[in-house]
């Protein structure tokens, strides 16, 4: 489709690309942004950037589910192990007999891992839950639940850490880690006391979970986007690998998209591959025979949320939906020159400029790298609707419009097969195995231990009387990121109408604002104002306003301002400071 004026009108894939080719002339490299994503395959991701690098002599690739979801994990992973990627397996699950769960809801999010769970604890193994409401995981699993106050995450783990060192309950092997006496004195002054004030803790819970810590021989730690999406992002991860560290323990990672990890180990990043070491830059510079380009490149939060870049080509993502501070975000996309490649129409369609359409993953071949770094076989199931195309055939397309043929492959393996030779964490990938079906796994080789200990700052967001309340955001187990799926379900649909498009509030509160349940209610921050429904729900704290983001009806992150770490760039989703009034 292009757009004509104010409208969206069909038309042949040659003419769409034969569009794009001209608006493509208009704009210098450091002007263009190219998006990759976690929904599609590994070789889809890798054409894409190769195209930005080769083509447009650009780096300003990102992929959207690794810089918004788990940049932190992926950084913190490599401050403190070496390693871009998870270093534990699901299967390590069941042979624990003390799981920590944090931030994460696997109960609804991750049903396959939460199956492991429930197994390690039909065999003795005791769940401490922590997360901000009392979720399907705390209901149907967990021994200890604690609801802690968003936020506060590296003030809780530090806790933990001082008193295991205080009892000397730590591993013998941690003594010997780099960064040792600089953890001891960090997390001193984190007392259990301390961090129940901070965190809204109850102090005889905490006490309970310190307890069932230390008598654990098989620890280990799992955790979601709850911890990630913050601007303390990155801390809370350190915080989290120095716990187990400092318990010897596993960590298992629960991701979002099905690809996110291979979507960022497909150099879908803005760094330059001359100073990478994620690729063999000499066999890539033999295999490619083409200069690349040097200059560092822009991330998604730089291109589209700072309105940087001109002209921006975008892979099954939904910025007008997902990203924080919808109001700027709407304002930049219309001054954008927007390429959508895509399977339904969402929000974001609605500020195209071309859409492309592209088949859904069961609808593509190749291969996706799962949150343990598991490289795994992608069927075609059926054929793909309509004239829907994958990138890597999108691309090399327009390649050729170009005039380049340096995208030209007799099929997808041909993609698989570059993958293994140029991407460094690959290498031992077989291919022929693979394509027969046998799960393979990409590089999980601790480099180093070393701990990084992290002070707590404060919460991301500060309540004032203008604004009383805390909003965080949490997933339902009937949706799916921004629904565009998962709502096309009459079943899901239904079950998810009326939370979707409300707004948790607790008893106390709701009897304090004189709300009711079903009563219409507008929630203001500095960024946004948002309308919905309230629910009156036991399940949030005092003091705190829950709600799903999944909604286009509700648009939830219009209410977030755009704060970002400034290592990671990935922004805060979970708390802003509001203020609620009840509506006619």
């Amino acid at each position: 489709m292009i757009r004509k004026g104010k409208r969206l009108v069909k038309t042949t894939w040659s003419e769409a690309l034969r569009k794009v080719v001209i608006e493509m002339r208009k704009f210098a490299p450091e002007e263009v942004f190219f998006g990759t994503s976690g929904k599609i395959t590994n070789e889809d991701n890798f054409v894409i950037q190769k195209f930005a690098r080769l083509i447009v002599k650009t780096n300003n690739i990102d992929n959207c589910c690794a810089r918004l979801c788990h940049t932190p994990t992926v950084a913190g992973f490599k401050d403190c192990l070496g390693i871009g990627a998870s270093p534990g397996y699901l299967s390590d699950i069941e042979k624990l007999d003390c799981l920590l769960i944090i931030g994460s809801n696997p109960a609804s999010n991750h049903p396959i891992a939460f199956n492991r769970i429930l197994r390690m604890k039909k065999k003795g193994g005791k769940i401490i839950n922590v997360t901000p409401i009392y979720s399907e995981t705390a209901k149907l699993a967990a021994d200890i639940s604690l609801q802690i106050a968003p936020g506060t995450e590296v003030a809780f783990l530090n806790g933990l850490m001082n008193k295991i060192i205080e009892e000397g309950e730590y591993s013998k092997a941690a003594a010997k880690i780099e960064g040792f006496q600089s953890l001891i004195k960090t997390v001193k002054p984190y007392s259990l006391a301390r961090v129940s004030q901070i965190c809204h803790l109850d102090l005889g819970q905490l006490h309970k979970a310190i307890k069932v810590i230390t008598a654990s021989r098989s620890f280990g730690v799992m955790h979601g986007m709850g911890l990630t999406q913050h601007v303390n992002g990155i801390e809370n991860v350190h915080s989290l690998v120095n716990l187990a560290l400092l318990l010897n323990g596993k960590i298992v990672t629960g991701r979002g998209e099905i690809n996110v990890q291979g979507g960022g180990d497909m150099l879908g990043n803005p760094l330059p591959l001359q100073f990478s070491s994620a690729v063999d830059i000499n066999k890539l510079e033999r295999r490619w025979s083409k200069e690349l380009p040097k200059a560092k490149g822009m991330n998604l939060v730089e291109a589209i949320a700072l309105g940087r870049a001109k002209m921006v080509f975008i892979s099954a993502f939904n910025p007008a939906h997902s990203l924080p501070d919808l109001n700027r975000i709407h304002k930049n996309l219309r001054k954008i020159f927007l390429v959508q490649i895509e399977s339904y129409f969402n929000l974001t369609s609605k500020f195209a400029d071309i859409i492309l359409p592209s088949p859904l993953l069961f609808e593509r071949q190749g291969t996706i790298t799962t949150g343990e770094r598991r490289v795994r076989l992608v069927r075609q199931v059926i054929k793909p609707a309509g004239l829907a195309m994958p990138e890597w055939k999108i691309y090399g397309q327009i390649a050729k419009k170009l005039g380049d043929a340096c995208l030209k492959y007799k099929g997808i393996k041909d993609i698989t097969k570059e993958i293994k030779e140029l991407i460094n964490d690959y290498r031992k990938i077989d291919v022929e195995q693979l394509y027969a079906g046998r799960d393979q796994f990409a590089s999980k080789e601790i480099k180093f231990r070393k701990f990084m200990p992290e002070k707590f700052e404060g919460a991301d967001e500060i309540r004032s009387k203008k604004y009383p309340y805390i909003l965080f955001t949490f997933r339902s187990r009937f949706s799916f990121l921004t629904d565009e799926m998962t709502g096309k379900s009459k079943t899901l649909r239904k079950l998810a109408a009326k939370d979707n498009r409300s707004f948790f509030v607790n008893p106390e509160d709701a009897k304090k604002e004189q709300l009711a349940n079903g009563a219409k209610i507008k929630v203001v921050s500095s960024a946004g104002v948002a309308k919905g429904l309230v629910r009156i729900s036991q399940e949030v704290p005092q003091g705190f306003i829950g709600a799903h983001f999944h909604s286009d009806k509700l648009l939830i992150n219009r209410l977030f301002d755009l704060q970002f770490d400034e290592e990671t760039f990935i922004p805060n989703f979970k708390v802003a400071a509001v203020n609620l009034k009840k509506l006619n």
